[in-house]
């Protein structure tokens, strides 16, 4: 599964957008989708985003949610691949 995704300042929060169905947008398959792509992004807020303009998270995402749509053709998205293992964030050897 592919996820389109980018981070963005909404009310002087960062945080990650994750773009996805309205199927995703209902707790316990968000809740699941979330704990997946946590460890492919930056410890960051991550609220999903879907394309009639809901959106799901875990804070109280309704002032987000009405920023995010307003702001979502111009953010710099970037997709994340969940069928390939997560990327390691192992300190240098040094």
């Amino acid at each position: 599964m592919k996820v389109e995704v980018a981070i963005t300042e909404l009310r002087s929060v960062r945080l990650a957008l994750a773009f996805v169905d309205a199927a995703w947008l209902l707790p316990g398959p968000g809740d699941a989708l979330i704990a997946r792509l946590g460890p492919y992004l930056p410890p960051l807020p991550l609220m999903l985003v879907g394309g009639d303009g809901g959106a799901y998270a875990h804070f109280q995402s309704a002032v987000f949610a009405a920023l995010a749509a307003l702001a979502r053709d111009g953010l710099q998205r970037f997709t994340v691949d969940l069928a390939l293992p997560p990327p390691t964030h192992e300190p240098p050897p040094f």
